[in-house]
């Protein structure tokens, strides 16, 4: 797979981070040294690849390596399967048995109106559609009963649900905080492996790096996760304390994601 300029680069740093990660959390056939995990030599050899090639593909520097190659590279480092997906994403530019994603920067439709009724019509319960980003390209009420004084500090379109989960707006919000956090970074970083070539991710890293130590240190973990469909969230309310709800994710286009935050019945927003 071959982009230009710095997306090449960007490309290169991702395949090299999660096959380094996955060699690392490995214990070597054979310990030696004071070294841990597995080291190219030893990675190589379970993948049925000279020590030379796999090195290469460590690189990024194999422009189109077979799909088999790939997967036996992802079975020697034993990687779930969100890692496999990622691996396949960097190394060859797709992944057959997942859905298809608008290339780089290229421009996208706007939101259906369909949709924008729909989201409306989730009040009173907190409901966003968000971009592959996590951006968020519409809300309801209810959310900015929620979180509105945050968001509306933001100009429209850098509003953004991850850098929202790194504010002391939301640290105040959810007890369990430091464990959405991470939840959202490994899932943000699935999204990354499959949108590598694109400005915009570049840029909404950059800044949530901008948001402390944390955020840098949850990148650097490298970890990965397809993000789930609905979880469980404990919440503060202002009127019931702590209660517990539902966040629901539906996938209603190939750029666009709505999530519904789902409260016990009578339980309603801030100032409803």
């Amino acid at each position: 797979m071959a982009v230009a300029g710095n997306a090449e680069w960007r490309r290169r740093a991702e395949l090299t981070g999660l096959l380094q990660t996955g060699r690392s959390r490995m214990a070597r056939p054979v310990p030696e040294g004071n070294g841990a995990g597995l080291r190219q030599e030893d990675a190589a050899d379970l993948a049925g690849l000279s020590v030379r090639r796999y090195a290469a593909f460590e690189r990024g520097e194999i422009a189109s390596p077979l799909p088999e190659m790939v997967e036996s590279v992802a079975s020697a480092l034993r990687m779930t399967m969100a890692e496999r997906s990622a691996l396949h994403i960097l190394a060859t530019g797709h992944d057959p048995p997942l859905p298809p994603v608008p290339p780089g920067d290229g421009a996208r439709p706007e939101v259906s109106p369909v949709f924008l009724e729909l989201l409306a019509r989730q009040d009173p319960n907190p409901a966003i559609i968000t971009d592959e980003t996590w951006t968020i390209v519409a809300r309801n009420e209810a959310v900015s009963a929620w979180a509105g004084g945050w968001l509306d500090q933001l100009p429209h379109g850098q509003q953004n649900l991850v850098l929202y989960l790194f504010s002391d707006a939301c640290e105040a919000l959810l007890p369990d905080v430091h464990a959405a956090r991470r939840a959202a970074i490994a899932g943000l970083r699935y999204q990354y492996a499959r949108n590598v070539t694109s400005d915009r991710f570049a840029a909404l890293i950059a800044r949530l790096h901008a948001t402390g130590p944390e955020a840098r240190e949850l990148w650097n973990r490298h970890e990965i996760v397809i993000p789930p469909r609905e979880y469980h969230v404990r919440v503060r309310h202002p009127g019931h304390g702590l209660i517990e709800a539902d966040d629901a994710t539906l996938q209603i286009s190939a750029w666009f994601w709505m999530h519904v935050l789902i409260f016990p019945e009578g339980v309603l927003p801030p100032g409803r």
